[in-house]
């Protein structure tokens, strides 16, 4: 299958392929995929994540308004300066 088609899938598409036919594998993707927000585009440089200070969840590398790098907190919201990796 072309790399467009595989791009065009949705992220539950994908991780469902993963799960075969155990039923209790695939709802537990389904709730994860509905908890969990969209993960930002893969740009060049990859995508890059730390740990938020405030929940120990995954903060996922972004740009403000300005271009300077954040981590924004995929579950609580908590935005920091980033501490490197997005140059």
């Amino acid at each position: 299958m072309g790399t467009f088609a595989d791009e065009a899938r949705s992220r539950l598409a994908n991780l469902l392929r993963m799960a075969g036919n155990s039923e209790r594998d695939r709802a537990l993707i389904i709730a994860y995929v509905e908890s969990t927000p969209e993960p930002p585009p893969l740009g060049p440089r990859g995508i890059h994540t730390s740990g938020c200070p405030r929940c120990r969840n995954t903060m996922w590398g972004q740009r403000d308004r300005d271009g300077r790098p954040i981590s924004v907190c995929a579950r609580c919201g908590c935005v920091k300066e980033a501490d490197g990796g997005l140059s």
